[in-house]
């Protein structure tokens, strides 16, 4: 039996405004990765720094999460078999 590695996929804001989600999903598709669930979120701040708590030290950290939140994502789970 094959190991499935789930990955998280966001596509960013400039992304969706400039009509890029069928191209960059298209690529991941293309190296193997199978979406099986996919939302267009305004993400909350609060949303955001649970997700980048990593990064929370970081001079950039208040810049990308304005940046994140400055528009719409598409949030993603792809799936590979390895």
């Amino acid at each position: 039996m094959a190991n499935v590695e789930r990955t998280f996929i966001a596509i960013k804001p400039d992304g969706v405004q400039r009509s890029l989600v069928g191209e960059i999903i298209k690529r991941f598709e293309q190296k193997g990765f199978r979406l099986v669930a996919m939302k267009l979120l305004q993400a909350s701040e609060d949303l955001l720094k649970q997700h980048y708590v990593d990064l929370k030290d970081r001079p950039f950290f208040p810049g990308l999460v304005k940046y994140m939140h400055s528009g719409p994502i598409v949030a993603m789970e792809h799936h590979s078999w390895q």
